[in-house]
């Protein structure tokens, strides 16, 4: 093994045995940890789905990352008086959400672009301005408490359309706020963010905090640490991802060799965006650095190549999703898909089949996904494991493989079985196992329930 490859497999695990599960304010804010009890159960759900939806639809272009480059700001502004997704039926929604098998949602209540997805008391650029006029972030939120989906909203920490943001970008700054005298002024522009955050968590019961934009230079980690701070105060049960701060190692492309410092930067669990796995490493090393140091989250789109809805879009295949999605939990983190819904309020036809599919799927092995943590076995492009007490869920996805050998921590092995309940043959000899694997060419993915002692 390489001399900078040993380095960093010994700074992740004394992070591990320093820091481990001690994410909150970071330096700034000592004594302040990540709630525990929110941690847990967030971790538990594994599973959710990301909404990037707003006026911008209309165009069917990116959101906010069009304006001012492929629609001229001036239009792209006016979109909300078009914005009118009559079909949109919260309940449907959540019904959709269930039916996809997952836990929780994370929607856009404000981009890039300024535009607030909720009545707002603190601007007049939101929902309520557009011809729709109904509060689709409250009738969300409802539902999703009705049903026991945990929810949560994406925030934007950077603010294009803001007269009070600097620096200004794609296209300045938009028409509906008032034109202050003093302008800008950014400390004004703080106050009326921690204004909008405080609704958020107060009146409509967001759950998660998944702040983004956290690479503008604008932002600072003495203001993210501090907007950590302010948001706990507001109700310790939240959530926060880790871009509340400049805590990005590296920037994208990710790797999980240089890991987020939880012990610096503010942040219950590190946000990582289409990155699901480590590159391309040894079994021991895949072992070590996949199983982060600190909760992570996944977060990918199922259009390959933009966030928003668009139209004719080419979207990934269930069997992608769902061996992304098992990777995703064999790492130890939750896996958060996005899919942009229509500019009507629905989604596109193609999207939910697949999607239900993956549903299907995620349901019929519910046991070794939700409420389980990284299992210790693990070889990149072969397959991977989740852990839930003594039982170890591996997934193989390398269907060539009819044998595997795993090194198991001084465990007796009591049983293996497939996903039938069948007995597989295995052999032990000291931490040595040699798992006989059935033959099945038509599984993308086999599941095995090993049970230890």
């Amino acid at each position: 093994m390489r001399p900078l490859k040993l380095i960093l497999l010994f700074i992740l695990f004394a992070f591990q045995n320093s820091y481990s599960q001690k994410t909150g304010g970071g330096e700034l804010n000592p004594g302040i940890y990540a709630n525990q009890k929110s941690l847990e159960n967030f971790q538990n759900l594994r599973f959710g789905l990301s909404i990037h939806w707003g006026p911008n639809v209309m165009a069917g272009k990116e959101i906010s990352w069009s304006r001012g480059k492929e629609t001229p700001a001036a239009e792209y502004d006016n979109f909300y008086k078009q914005f009118n997704p009559t079909k949109f039926n919260a309940d449907e929604w959540v019904k959709m959400i269930q039916d996809f098998g997952m836990k929780y949602v994370i929607i856009t209540s404000k981009h890039h672009d300024g535009f607030a997805m909720w009545h707002s008391s603190y601007s007049d650029y939101d929902i309520e301005a557009t011809p729709f006029k109904r509060d689709i972030l409250m009738e969300l939120s409802d539902a999703c408490q009705k049903k026991g989906i945990l929810f949560g909203t994406y925030y934007s920490t950077l603010d294009w359309y803001h007269p009070d943001y600097l620096p200004h970008g794609k296209g300045g700054p938009g028409e509906l706020f008032p034109k202050f005298s003093d302008t800008p002024n950014q400390n004004r522009y703080w106050i009326y963010m921690k204004n909008q955050l405080r609704e958020l968590i107060t009146k409509y019961h967001s759950q998660i905090i998944q702040f983004d934009g956290d690479w503008d230079s604008t932002w600072t980690h003495e203001i993210g640490s501090d907007m950590y701070l302010y948001i706990r105060k507001i109700k310790d049960e939240v959530l926060v991802n880790s871009r509340t701060d400049k805590g990005r190692m590296p920037p994208p492309p990710y790797s999980a060799k240089q890991p987020w410092r939880a012990d610096i930067f503010a942040g219950d669990f590190e946000e990582r965006e289409r990155f699901t796995e480590s590159a391309e490493t040894t079994q021991d090393e895949s072992k070590m650095l996949n199983k982060s140091v600190y909760p992570w989250q996944a977060w990918v789109t199922v259009d390959q190549s933009q966030w928003s809805w668009k139209p004719n879009a080419t979207f990934h295949s269930s069997k992608h999703i769902i061996i992304d999605l098992v990777k995703t939990v064999g790492g130890g983190g939750n896996y958060l898909i996005n899919i942009g819904p229509r500019p009507d309020g629905t989604f596109e036809p193609s999207i939910v089949a697949t999607m239900k599919e993956v549903g299907k799927w995620v349901k019929s092995h519910g046991d070794a996904i939700y409420g389980t943590r990284a299992g210790d076995f693990l070889e990149e492009g072969k397959y991977t494991s989740t852990q839930k007490g003594n039982t170890t869920n591996l997934f193989v996805f390398d269907n060539s493989l009819e044998k595997i050998t795993l090194k198991s921590t001084n465990q007796k092995l009591l049983s293996a079985k497939n996903d039938k309940g069948q007995d597989i043959d295995f052999e032990q000899v000291g931490d040595t196992i040699i798992l006989k694997l059935d033959r099945n060419q038509e599984a993308f993915v086999r599941v095995f329930k090993l049970n230890f002692k």
